[in-house]
């Protein structure tokens, strides 16, 4: 059996702690041997909940002395590219927690460097890592709804009930926006996947809740053109008071189409709901569908080559096995750059009042 990959988590707040389980379960693939972050305090307990006994506050000592072949970066959008150019030049495989920049020149950045080091470089985008995102590309890929014609996209969240007044997220220049690259970022990411690259955007972004600050927005409707003809829309809210929704998508193809419904006890922690799928493969013989709507049944999850419903796990075993392997993520940085232009394009559309060709980002 191979040697566990051994990493070094930068940033134990939120998102490291939700990352902590994989690492807690499958130590023989993923071995945590040393744990940052600024607060000296917050870094010790993480430590002592993971049994790990490094422990540092300067990312660039542990680096250096750290018994690691990879990191794990979980910190503020603003610490992302120094954070990822100094493992790449220390030669460590990169884990990146989305989103992967705030700027196009920064993205480029770290693909640079992580590229000239030869180091896998992989963006935790998570929900790709689902049994229900699997078996929704599966069935694309096989053809079940025919062309794709159309997609849309819900974002919306009360982030005040986590996010107050001063939390970073609510900081354009720290966080690089709002929601859309906050929160957003997940579905335009999960479309991408599923239907290939954007073209071209427009969009149209408000700043409602006055925590939002340095242009952070929390409102935002978009509209999307796939390379292959379709067309979308993508609409968020960071900051609503109350909502019927809150993630999903719904895709339409020429033969078919399928939805994402709201989160069950079961599919809580894959995040959105389970798809809902209509097409003539599932009609029942002989008998015509009940309306104009269809006859939608639930599409099985497919865990083949995953390791359970947690997205964090799945993707963190997924970077260990590419570490090893040397294969491209599934979320690979230079994948991840159509999803971060989608994003930066539509807060251009924003600013320009016009409609933007990604391909000049």
């Amino acid at each position: 059996m191979p040697e566990p990959l051994k990493v070094g988590l930068i940033g134990t707040g939120r998102m490291g702690r939700a990352h902590l389980p994989a690492y807690q379960q499958f130590p023989d693939k993923v071995r945590l041997t040393a744990v940052c972050d600024i607060y000296e305090d917050v870094a010790q307990q993480y430590a002592k909940d993971a049994g790990v006994d490094k422990v540092y506050t300067d990312a660039t000592k542990m680096l250096s002395e750290a018994d690691i072949d990879a990191v794990d970066i979980c910190t503020i959008h603003d610490q992302h590219l120094p954070h990822v150019v100094a493992a790449a030049e220390a030669g460590k495989h990169v884990l990146l927690e989305k989103a992967m920049g705030r700027t196009m020149d920064e993205c480029r950045q770290m693909l640079e460097a992580t590229n000239t080091a030869g180091v896998t470089f992989m963006v935790a985008q998570d929900i790709r890592y689902t049994p229900n995102s699997q078996a929704v590309k599966r069935l694309i890929q096989e053809g079940e709804l025919g062309t794709i014609q159309a997609a849309r996209c819900d974002s919306i969240i009360n982030s005040k009930m986590s996010d107050p007044p001063g939390h970073w997220m609510n900081d354009g220049e720290r966080a690089g926006g709002g929601v859309l690259i906050t929160l957003t970022i997940h579905m335009i990411d999960l479309l991408r996947y599923f239907i290939g690259d954007i073209r071209r955007v427009s969009g149209v972004c408000k700043s409602v809740w006055p925590a939002m600050v340095n242009g952070a927005e929390d409102y935002a409707c978009a509209t999307l053109e796939f390379e292959n003809g379709a067309i979308g829309t993508a609409f968020s809210i960071f900051t609503v008071s109350r909502s019927p929704v809150a993630i999903q998508y719904q895709i339409f193809g020429e033969d078919g189409a399928l939805y994402t419904g709201p989160p069950t006890l079961e599919t809580i922690m894959q995040q959105v709901g389970p798809p809902m799928v209509s097409s003539p493969k599932r009609d029942e013989p002989g008998v015509e569908p009940v309306n104009r709507y269809g006859n939608f049944v639930q599409l099985e999850p497919l865990s083949e080559g995953l390791v359970g419903d947690n997205p964090f796990t799945n993707e963190i075993l997924h970077f260990a096995e590419c570490c090893r392997t040397g294969k491209e993520p599934i979320s690979s940085g230079r994948d991840n750059l159509g999803t971060i232009k989608t994003i930066l394009g539509i807060y251009e559309s924003n600013r320009t009042g016009k409609t933007v060709d990604l391909a000049t980002l």
